[in-house]
């Protein structure tokens, strides 16, 4: 098995280092308040590939049906800690599962909704290859997330970097995935 060295992905790491800066610059880090918790669903989603693949006669997969489950520590007001572990159809219609964590600044808009924006650290076991052959994919992923507390509803909007791994690559995407809170 081929490994990619880590100066193979430092072009990828720019832009979520970038956005997690901002954040960070934006309010800082408050100081933690008691903690609660809230779950949530996550329910598949879609994705948008920003380039075709390079084997004949094959089309990227760009709607993913799934489960997950994300738990969110609520601290302070802005910052809060996610986890989140599910399964779902990957890009080449592999089923494959993820887990990762991230750290959010929120930002409530009206009354009625919630914007925030952040960096996961993830980790994929989904298809390498169009031969079905699945490993362990890492991924810092920049996140933006809407949510609707009135209605439970709310999307994640991920960047997720090219990659490439024992010869095969993969394009960046953008994924949305669909949440809804379960208290």
């Amino acid at each position: 098995m081929r490994h990619t060295s880590f100066s193979a992905w430092r072009p990828c790491l720019r832009i979520p280092g970038a956005l997690l800066g901002c954040a960070l610059l934006a309010g800082g880090v408050q100081a933690q308040a008691p903690t609660a918790e809230q779950w949530l669903l996550h329910t598949g989603g879609f994705s948008h590939h920003f380039e075709p693949t390079r084997a004949p006669g094959r089309q990227w997969n760009e709607q993913h049906p799934g489960l997950g489950l994300e738990r969110r520590r609520l601290g302070g007001q802005t910052w809060h800690w996610r986890q989140s572990a599910g399964f779902l159809q990957d890009s080449r219609n592999v089923w494959g599962g993820y887990a990762g964590v991230g750290l959010m600044r929120e930002w409530r808009v009206l009354d009625s909704a919630r914007i925030g924006a952040g960096l996961g650290a993830h980790a994929f076991y989904r298809s390498v290859s169009w031969s079905g052959r699945r490993a362990w994919v890492p991924a810092l992923l920049p996140t933006l997330s809407l949510e609707l507390p009135q209605d439970r509803l709310g999307v994640n909007l991920m960047w997720v970097p090219p990659t490439g791994l024992g010869g095969e690559s993969r394009p960046a995407l953008l994924f949305l995935q669909m949440t809804y809170r379960l208290q």
